[in-house]
């Protein structure tokens, strides 16, 4: 039996790519702040802030940045197991009529 549903299941799946790329990007964006803030002081001192400050600052941004980037892979990854999900229950469905329609001709027969 031919596939139904082809454009969502390529949805499906580019939603799950796009969580996984999306999760890479946020750990290392994570990784990227947190090595700026470490070997950045003069970056601060531009802003007025001390290398204390800077340090803190940079290390909250990282923590935010992957943080905010991780939860945001997660909704993406589960819009695409979602989508896998509903198209699943989809053709068990459709499964099940055709087997209870196949049940009612040999009965009515």
């Amino acid at each position: 039996m031919k596939k139904r549903f082809g454009v969502l299941r390529v949805l499906s799946t580019v939603m799950k790519v796009l969580g996984i790329i999306t999760a890479a990007g946020a750990v290392l964006g994570g990784i990227g702040s947190l090595i700026v803030s470490l070997a950045g002081g003069s970056l601060g001192s531009q802003f007025g802030l001390d290398a204390n400050t800077t340090f803190f600052a940079g290390l909250m941004m990282s923590f935010g940045i992957l943080v905010g980037g991780i939860l945001y892979a997660v909704v993406l990854y589960g819009y695409g197991e979602l989508l896998t999900l509903l198209i699943s229950m989809e053709d068990n469905t459709f499964k099940t009529v055709k087997l209870l329609e196949d049940v009612i001709k040999d009965d009515q027969a």
